[in-house]
Parts: structure tokens; sequence; C-alpha cells
């Protein structure tokens, strides 16, 4: 079973209970896996016991393998407002979309420093977006990074040939 974890406002997920545990959840830590209703406290759900308790409980030996909580899909509750704890699941297989992140820096370095700092941000965005399983999001971001980093490198060569182009005409303007 695979449960949801909620972090700071954010969804997380989905996680094996192993991968939950190496994370560090307490029985705080609220969890949703499909057919919950919603999100529940860790410490709540007796296949999570095992793993919050430090093995007190073999999930094998609980009622159904520790599956009881999770029977009957419906539509969950999310802890941040609204019907649904996360977007669309990630497609299978998918690939981290471009990050920008050297484009960014480049941009910033060389060209213009208020649209590369923007870029970079945005940039930075994107794995993490899509390691917590917000494909939609980091797709957002990757084309957002994408977006202010083309901006400043066309910006900031505009500037340079425009101030080629004044030297060239004060250089000629003052022989003639």
């Amino acid at each position: 079973m695979k449960y949801y974890l909620a972090n700071n406002g954010q969804q997380e997920g989905p996680f094996t209970p192993e991968e939950l545990a190496s994370r560090g959840i307490t029985p705080s830590s609220l969890v949703w896996c499909e057919g919950m209703t919603e999100w529940t406290q860790a410490g709540q759900v007796p296949e999570l016991s095992a793993y919050i308790l430090g093995g007190a409980q073999a999930p094998s030996t609980l009622p159904n393998g520790g599956f009881a909580n999770c029977q009957q899909p419906q539509q969950p509750q999310s802890p941040f407002g609204g019907q649904t704890p996360f977007a669309a699941p990630q497609p299978e297989n998918a690939v981290c979309p471009k990050t920008w992140l050297v484009e960014s820096i480049l941009v910033t370095l060389f060209c213009c420093l208020p649209f590369g700092i923007v870029g970079i941000i945005k940039a930075s965005q994107v794995e993490s977006q899509f390691r917590i399983g917000n494909y939609a999001g980091a797709q957002q971001s990757s084309a957002d990074a994408g977006k202010w980093t083309k901006l400043g490198f066309f910006i900031g060569l505009g500037v340079s040939l425009l101030y080629i182009l004044l030297v060239i005409v004060g250089v000629v303007g003052k022989s003639l």
C-alpha cells in the first residue's frame, strides 16, 4: 500500500511504509492512502504503527495485514482545503522536465541580473516539484524558468547591441 504524506502544507508521495519510516514520520504526521475518507494521523493507521513505534507490532500480525483503513476508495478531504489532497498523478516513467539552471546562471552572470535571478529561482523549483510527484508543477516551473532565462538573454543581447551601435555612431560622429 502506498501512502501520501502531508508535509508543511504540501502533499508528498506516494511512499511505501518503509519509505515513510525513513522520512521520519511521527504519530502525528498526516497520511492518506486510496480508500481513506480523510487525512489521518500516522499513529492511527495500524499498518504504520509498526514503523513509528520501532517494530512493536509487525504489519503481518495486524488484522487484514494492516490495511483496515484502506478498503473502499472514496473522495478524500484535504487538510489544505479543497476536496483532493494532490494534483493529477505523475505519468508512468516520467522524466524530469528541463531545469534551465545552468542557462539562468549564465544569463545572471553575463546578461541581465534581475531576469536571471528569477530564472534561477524558477529553475530550482523544477526538480523539487518533480520529486514530490507534482509533474504539472514541475512542467510549469520549467516553462517559467525558460521564459525568464530567454527574456533575460534577449534583453541583455539587445542592450549590448544597442551599446555597440551607440559607440560606433559616436566614433563615426566624432570623425566627421
